[in-house]
C-alpha cells in the first residue's frame, strides 16, 4: 500500500518513482553508454569508446526511442537493475538517488 501524498510505502519506504519520473532523474551524461571493459573479478574500466548512437557533443541518443530495439546492447535502467549492476559510474544520477533510498 502507498501513501500518495509522501511517496512512501505503507512499511515507510521510499516507493519506486512512476516510469516517466524515473527516466527524468537521468542528468543525460552520457557515462553509461561508453563501453566498459569488466575483469574476471567484477573491476570495470570504462573506455573511451561511445555506442554509435550517442552524440558526444550534446550527449544524446540519437535513437533513444528506439534504444532498446537496435541491438547495441543498450538496457533499460530500472531501480531493480540500477540495484544489481556495477557498471554505472557511482556519480550516475540513478545510482545517487537508489543510494539516497535505501
Amino acid at each position: 500500500m502507498i501513501n500518495n501524498t509522501r511517496g512512501r510505502a505503507a512499511d515507510g519506504k521510499k516507493s519506486i518513482p512512476p516510469a516517466q519520473d524515473w527516466e527524468g532523474i537521468c542528468r543525460r551524461c552520457g557515462q553509461c553508454c561508453f563501453e566498459k571493459w569488466v575483469e574476471g573479478d567484477g573491476t570495470v574500466h570504462p573506455t573511451p569508446i561511445p555506442c554509435r548512437y550517442l552524440d558526444i557533443v550534446t550527449r544524446r541518443c540519437k535513437v533513444y526511442h528506439k534504444r532498446l530495439e537496435v541491438g547495441e546492447g543498450c538496457v533499460k535502467l530500472t531501480p531493480e537493475m540500477v540495484k544489481e549492476v556495477n557498471w554505472l559510474p557511482e556519480d550516475c544520477a540513478y545510482v545517487e538517488r537508489f543510494k539516497k533510498e535505501h
